[in-house]
């Protein structure tokens, strides 16, 4: 009987113990897991460290104070802008902060055609790393970043405003941001639903709140049907709203594509920007 008693003690000792050590080892996870989490914040943006190290480069600040530097065009503005020569570009502008990219999702030229799944991985796809950038006085601009090969990030655009990346940050755990840059929308998507964020994009869902991915398709398609590769929406650079080439830049490095407001992009190269006006579509 003693020993039968004694046999007892032991194992819930041992059961004891156990329990012990598996709820200390649950709560040695759990830190683990956050930073983890947190990681993947950016939206699925690959490589985040490149893309952290190009914002930080001297190319890129560089070409931020050029496009603080440089009049935003009014109007029918057109032909070269010559900025004044600085061996500095930053000398006499406002101090500026640039926050951490996130991703800027587009929708894919195959969901517009009508040719890939309703689904959201057909759907979308990551275009650009984007980060805003905050100026002393109040202007805001965002950096784009576009992918080089798969393996790192290069500097692209400098845009007035920072509505991309405000829009991109709204992204979470469950659900993904993308544009319809073509009318300037911006959505939230769940597995099977679209939700508009600004009113471009309300008005492209025909002023509903929600609809499903199979139905935004077929909007889309609506919209773009005479837009798809051949067109001449498509050959002359429109299909993400506005010019993708960047004119000759120097020898060093492509001239970025500084686009600002009034629908006009600027191309810079060296010290002469020059202005392009931006075709826009509209819905419907």
């Amino acid at each position: 009987m003693r020993e039968h008693r004694t046999s007892t003690t032991r194992r819930a000792a041992l059961l004891s113990r156990l329990t012990v050590t598996l709820a200390l080892g649950a709560s040695a996870l759990l830190p683990a897991a956050v930073p983890a989490l947190a990681a993947k914040a950016p939206a699925d943006l690959p490589n985040l460290q490149a893309a952290l190290e190009t914002l930080k480069s001297t190319a890129t600040h560089e070409a931020i104070c050029r496009f603080l530097s440089a009049p935003v065009p009014q109007g029918g503005s057109k032909g070269p802008v010559t900025l004044p020569a600085k061996a500095d570009p930053c000398e006499g502008l406002p101090s500026f902060t640039i926050k951490d990219p996130v991703a800027l999702n587009e929708i894919t030229p195959e969901f517009a055609a009508g040719t890939a799944q309703p689904v959201l991985a057909e759907a979308v796809k990551l275009t650009y790393a984007v980060a805003a950038v905050s100026v002393t006085g109040g202007r805001t601009a965002t950096v784009l970043l576009a992918p080089t090969d798969t393996t790192g990030w290069h500097l692209a655009a400098v845009r007035e405003g920072d509505t991309d990346a405000g829009f991109a940050g709204k992204a979470d755990a469950t659900t993904t941001v993308f544009s319809e840059p073509q009318i300037h929308g911006f959505y939230k998507a769940g597995l099977t639903t679209v939700e508009p964020l600004n009113d471009a994009a309300k008005q492209g869902l025909n002023g509903q709140s929600s609809v499903s991915l199979a139905d935004y398709q077929k909007l889309v398609k609506a919209r773009y049907a005479d837009k798809q590769p051949g067109s001449d929406y498509a050959t002359k650079g429109y299909s993400s709203g506005y010019r993708t080439d960047t004119g000759k830049g120097t020898s060093q490095s492509p001239a970025p594509l500084l686009a600002a407001g009034s629908g006009a992009a600027l191309a810079l190269a060296g010290g002469v920007v020059t202005v392009r006006r931006r075709r826009r579509v509209r819905a419907g």
